[in-house]
Parts: C-alpha cells; sequence; structure tokens
C-alpha cells in the first residue's frame, strides 16, 4: 500500500508510535503495566477544516477507539471494507482487531480516545464462553462501548486502590460485548451459585494476604472454585460488594491505618498498599479522601 502518512509518535511505546499520520498530532499517552494495556488520547493538529490520515498494519494489536467528529466527512478502509462518513461532530466507536489494515482519513480538529491491548488478551478474557470471532465495528453510535472506553481511560490514567480489578471487569465486559457473548445464561447460573461462608472466608484471607501485590479476578475466582463469570456475582451477593470495591476498601483502610501509624515513608506506604509508585498513590489517596496523604498524616497527629 502506498502511504502518504509519514508521521509517527514519538511515546516511546512502540504500538502508540507504530501508527502513521498525514499531518503531525498530539498524543497524550499511558501504560497499563498490569495488563499491558496502551491507552493514548490523540488530538490532530492543523489549520481548521483540513483533514489528516492515520494508517496501521495489520501488524498491531487489536485497537478500540471512541472518536468525535470535526465537522467535516471522514473516509477511508477497515481492511477490505470501504467507510465513508458525511460530516458530523457525534461521538462513534471503531474496535479493528488484529490482522487488518485501516486507514482513516478525518479532520485535523478530531479527537479520539484510543485502547491497545496485546494480542490474544480481549479472546482469554471470555474463552470459556465461547465468543463469535472478533469481528471490526466501524463507527458505531453505541453508548455501551462508549460507557466503558470513558471508564478504562478513567482508570488507566488515574490509577485507583484497585485498579487491576476495574480493569479485569470492564475489559471482559468489552471482550463480551465484541465478541457477540450472550451472558444472560451465565448470570442466570450464577444466580443459583452459593459461596459457603468457608469460601468467602479463604478468599477475604487472600485478600487481606495480599494487599500489597497485585489481585485479579481470576486469582480470587479461583479461590472460590468458580469461574471468573459467576464469581464477581456471586461474591457482591455474598458480601453486599463487588470485589473491586471490596478490596478498594481495604486498600484505603490500610492506607489510613500507616499513615496514623506513622512508620513509614508515603513511598513505602505507597507500596504496602499495592501501588507502584507514590504518585500514583498520592492522585488515588486525594481523590478519594478529598486530601493529600501528607495532609492527612499531619491532621491525624494533631
Amino acid at each position: 500500500m502506498t502511504s502518504m502518512a509519514t508521521f509517527r509518535a514519538a511515546t516511546g511505546y512502540r504500538p502508540i508510535d507504530s501508527v502513521r499520520y498525514l499531518q503531525r498530532p498530539t498524543i497524550d499517552p499511558h501504560f497499563h503495566a498490569e495488563t499491558d494495556i496502551y491507552l493514548y488520547r490523540l488530538a490532530s493538529s492543523g489549520q481548521a477544516g483540513s483533514i489528516t490520515t492515520a494508517e496501521r498494519t495489520g501488524d498491531e494489536p487489536d485497537l478500540l477507539f471512541m472518536s468525535r467528529g470535526a465537522g467535516v466527512p471522514a473516509f477511508g478502509h477497515v481492511g477490505g471494507a470501504r467507510f465513508k462518513l458525511a460530516a458530523n461532530r457525534a461521538h462513534r466507536a471503531t474496535f479493528v482487531p488484529r490482522g487488518i489494515d485501516t486507514s482513516v482519513t478525518f479532520g485535523v480538529s478530531a479527537y479520539s480516545t484510543n485502547l491497545m491491548f496485546p494480542a490474544g488478551y480481549l479472546s482469554s478474557l471470555v474463552a470459556e464462553q465461547r465468543p463469535h470471532e472478533f469481528q471490526p465495528v466501524v463507527f458505531a453510535e453505541d453508548e455501551r462501548l462508549f460507557q466503558l472506553i470513558r471508564m478504562l481511560d478513567a482508570e488507566i490514567s488515574a490509577p485507583g486502590f484497585a485498579s487491576r480489578l476495574m480493569v479485569d471487569g470492564l475489559t471482559r465486559s468489552l471482550a463480551a460485548l465484541l465478541g457477540r457473548v450472550d451472558l444472560r445464561k451465565t448470570r442466570s447460573e450464577a444466580d443459583r451459585v452459593y459461596l459457603s461462608p468457608a469460601k468467602l472466608r479463604r478468599v477475604i484471607a487472600f485478600i487481606d494476604a495480599h494487599l500489597d501485590e497485585e489481585i485479579t479476578l481470576a486469582d480470587l475466582a479461583k479461590i472460590a472454585d468458580l469461574s471468573v463469570f459467576h464469581f464477581a456475582r456471586v461474591f457482591k451477593r455474598a458480601t453486599g460488594s463487588s470485589p473491586y470495591h471490596y478490596v478498594r476498601e481495604r486498600r484505603l483502610d490500610l492506607s489510613r491505618q500507616l499513615l496514623a501509624d506513622g512508620q513509614l515513608p508515603i513511598c513505602e506506604l505507597a507500596l504496602a498498599c499495592g501501588f507502584s509508585n507514590q504518585s500514583h498513590f498520592t492522585s488515588a489517596f486525594s481523590r478519594a479522601m478529598g486530601m493529600s496523604p501528607g495532609r492527612y498524616r499531619l491532621l491525624i497527629r494533631q
């Protein structure tokens, strides 16, 4: 394929930087180390009303993006299927599985939120549900996809106290939606499953013993001897809280306790609460408590 798109981003993240553009874009990149998911927000640059092109080969990861129209027509191809959109400023979602070449020409004032998933990641999340083969989705007005993309954007760009569990749940829902999995039977089965007090105690003991480590839905489901799709629903029925919210509150409780004790510097305290660095911990604690960890420690000592 002959291409006029020559600019690449220089984020240092190879999958993001592999996309070529006709005009140099502005990109805000993020990487979720626990899952190897890339998030990047794209804002094109150039004279208002002009167009640019983004191209990538089929060798790159599964790509899901939500874009906002720039008020000019857009056109291109996803694999062998060509498309053309009338001028608009609507939000739309597009999914391009690995193995499909893509070229999109659009207005420079367009904006998009983009997610790249490692090879086999989405299919592995719903393997037990026997999904259909993932097919491209081209500029769909789908509120379910919009909501999941926005929630992943928020969690990956600013991780919370149980980020892995949140991302696990959101990407599993995405995979089910893109793989056209009908979860009604799974939910009905989960409503008949009973989580015994002994199994619940084992799950909670595991959580409390691993608050300083990565905790996944798969870990917890294995301890409960349940499928991941059954576990989250059954756990919430048994505790009144989702796995994400339960772990979040336990880590938040631990952080407050350690701040009150005053023994650990905040950089070490962040690691004890499951964060990879102090910056993410400070951001998450400030959002949850309305004040920084340092401010909380000063107030609690008064």
